[in-house]
């Protein structure tokens, strides 16, 4: 009857040393989470996690990569998003202009320039929509590279810093198993349990010290990869985003820009709405003009836009 009353206790105590170490490391991840996300610095009794430079080193490795990949594609996702607006608002233009031309039949310089401004935002657009495809692969990019590559890398990191915590909690709980073994009496109930928390300690220990040599190993695997993706794959990418956003200014100066050739002037002559003398102080002419006009315009204004030579080049004047 005795000896099952020992077993039952050494059982009892078995279990509850494995219960204790399980609740005081959950306790001590959940307080030093606490701390660092919220800043609180009530002293607490937290057990510090052991010290160890290669991943204390690699975790700001990660925490300063993790910024910059964050702030580039929050920010990515904003110029991609006005863009995209633009060009519904660019096409909602041309789709107006457009259907006002057709209605224009008095003034034919204004109907003109309707066509004129509506041709030109929806060569934007579609030269817009053109430059996007890089952008929106450097954001994807940036997302996958967030969300899978730098969340794996955090979840070993995590993963370090339990078993770092578990060693400290079986290191103490060894030590404090060792003192009381020396004012105990051999043989006696409270002797036993301590010898066998000794015990189980020190396996537990050993095991979670191999364990945590094994996470350090792929911590630094997942780092180097990280640098590695970083150096090889973000030029590539910001070169490419670059070019796109400098061949679309090129292209969009060429399709806004006046050919160096006359523009086609102002004709307003005909138009029988412009009768006060304040509106047309606004089409005076220039004293760089002669102030001397024909004494007749033509008699016929045209009714098609005329064609501009596709080989003209566009630039500064």
């Amino acid at each position: 009857m005795t000896n099952q009353k020992k077993e039952k206790r050494v059982s009892y105590n078995r279990f509850g040393f494995k219960m204790a170490i399980l609740s005081q490391t959950f306790m001590e991840s959940v307080q030093n989470t606490f701390s660092n996300t919220f800043g609180n610095k009530k002293n607490t009794k937290v057990i510090a996690p052991i010290v160890d430079g290669q991943v204390d080193e690699a975790t700001k490795k990660v925490e300063n990569l993790k910024k910059f990949i964050q702030g580039s594609q929050k920010n990515m996702k904003k110029i991609i998003q006005s863009m995209e607006a633009s060009i519904e608002a660019e096409q909602n233009l041309t789709s107006l202009l457009n259907d006002e031309s057709v209605r224009e039949d008095k003034d034919v310089d204004l109907r003109i320039r309707y066509i004129k401004v509506a041709d030109s935002f929806n060569r934007d657009n579609k030269e817009k929509s053109r430059y996007l495809i890089p952008l929106k692969n450097y954001e994807e990019w940036l997302n996958t590279f967030l969300t899978k590559a730098i969340a794996d890398t955090e979840d070993t990191i995590r993963l370090c810093n339990q078993v770092r915590i578990e060693i400290q909690s079986y290191a103490s709980c060894l030590t404090d198993a060792k003192n009381r073994l020396k004012y105990e009496v051999e043989g006696s109930i409270e002797h036993l349990s301590d010898t066998k928390i000794v015990e189980e300690s020190e396996d537990h220990l050993e095991k979670a010290r191999v364990r945590f040599a094994q996470l350090k190993i792929q911590l630094r695997e997942k780092a180097d990869m990280l640098e590695l993706k970083r150096q090889v794959d973000l030029p590539n990418y910001l070169d490419t985003v670059h070019t796109a956003i400098r061949l679309y200014h090129q292209s969009a100066f060429s399709i806004f820009s006046a050919p160096r050739d006359t523009e086609v002037e102002s004709i307003h002559t005909s138009n029988e709405s412009i009768t006060s003398e304040g509106v047309n102080s606004l089409h005076s002419v220039p004293s760089s003009i002669p102030s001397s006009l024909p004494s007749s315009l033509p008699s016929s204004l045209p009714t098609s836009i005329p064609k501009v030579n596709s080989s003209l080049s566009f630039g500064p004047r």
